[in-house]
């Protein structure tokens, strides 16, 4: 009985999708049985999760969402500097996410050489 409960109040993984530079990962769920039976007037309903790519250390999850028809996703985290944030649909917004890129290094000095 118990695993039963587990698995309706557990979101499904539907899909898994990596920022252009491999920093984050966002993973896409199904949402659970129980999720589907709250909100009836959800076409698609969904969980979604941002992830560090590495370490897999969760940095934020959305609410159920509908993601029918609205499940476009836009990386915007390669401005250093800026307020980086990843978009899933009009729904789903992940703010003040460190950029993707680092700031160049400093140039090696070439102190001593001939």
């Amino acid at each position: 009985m118990l695993i039963l409960a587990w698995l309706a109040a557990t979101p499904q993984l539907f899909n898994r999708y990596n920022s252009p530079r491999y920093v984050y990962s966002l993973d896409i769920y199904q949402a659970s049985w129980w999720q589907r039976i709250t909100h009836p007037e959800m076409k698609k309903p969904a969980v979604v999760r941002l992830h560090r790519f590495e370490s897999r250390a969760l940095l934020g999850e959305s609410p159920v969402v509908d993601l029918w028809h609205n499940d476009g996703i836009v990386w915007d985290v390669d401005t250093p500097g800026s307020v980086n944030r990843v978009h899933v649909g009009r729904d789903v917004v992940f703010e003040k996410l460190p950029s993707e890129c680092t700031p160049p290094s400093p140039l090696l000095s070439c102190e001593g050489r001939s």
